[in-house]
């Protein structure tokens, strides 16, 4: 006597895909790199509010944002929280207890803001040392990290909000030698995660410049440098296609 099998009912087709839409999300991410007092927090302001930031560095926005409360550049709704933490005298407890905050008041802003700015070199170390401490960790075990903190990018892209990383920069040093090369300090990925690279760059002969070092949408307009970049400007670089209104 043969063996009789049953025959099995194909599971239902699930379709998962959509289609994609033609209309562009009127929202930009971005990274702000340089020195200090070079105009990255000046730039992120010139973005469309409400604006909510996220900081370590209160004295990076003294005497900025006041100039975007009232006309001409103004008036413009702007919120800010300010972080505390140092790592040499703060425990990996504390660490722990900043992330959560900073975490917790930056999905409270993706529900209310156009615009975010985040002392991102900062929350990068905050987020570090919450995870491991005093101890630099092996590449491999920054995965669930490096895995959180993009995810975290990625839930402005969802939300729709305009988000500005600001980056310190140090020098990059080979052989024990300083190389002049100067390279951003914080989450490294980040580059990889956002539509545009910015370097903001001062001084006394060019004034304030913004040197486009890259951009996912159009990348003809990578190395270009301009004089006095605002965010408008910018977005209709990447997007030629839209308009001032567009990003209001």
């Amino acid at each position: 006597m043969g063996v009789v099998t049953k025959k099995l009912k194909a599971a239902p087709e699930e379709d998962n895909f959509k289609e994609i839409s033609a209309e562009i999300p009127r929202r930009l991410i971005w990274v702000s790199s340089g020195r200090e007092k070079c105009g990255k927090n000046h730039f992120g302001l010139t973005a469309p509010g409400p604006i909510y930031g996220q900081y370590f560095d209160p004295g990076g926005l003294e005497g900025v944002a006041e100039k975007f409360l009232e006309a001409p550049l103004g008036p413009k709704e702007i919120k800010a929280c300010y972080y505390k933490f140092n790592k040499r005298a703060d425990d990996q407890a504390y660490a722990r207890e900043v992330k959560e905050q900073f975490i917790k008041d930056y999905y409270t802003a993706l529900k209310h803001a156009r615009t975010i700015q985040w002392d991102e070199t900062e929350f990068w170390e905050v987020c570090r040392f919450a995870e491991f401490g005093r101890e630099s960790a092996r590449g491999r075990e920054y995965g669930p990290l490096n895995g959180e903190y993009r995810g975290m990018i990625m839930d402005a892209y969802d939300a729709g909000v305009n988000l500005q990383l600001i980056q310190k920069v140090k020098e990059k040093w080979e052989d024990d030698k300083p190389t002049g090369e100067m390279k951003p300090v914080g989450f490294q990925q980040a580059a990889n995660v956002v539509q545009v690279n910015l370097a903001h760059s001062w001084s006394p002969e060019t004034g304030f410049q913004t040197t486009i070092s890259n951009c996912r949408q159009n990348m003809s307009i990578a190395g270009d440098t301009n004089t006095d970049l605002d965010f408008v400007t910018l977005a209709q670089l990447v997007f030629p296609d839209t308009t001032e209104e567009d990003w209001q």
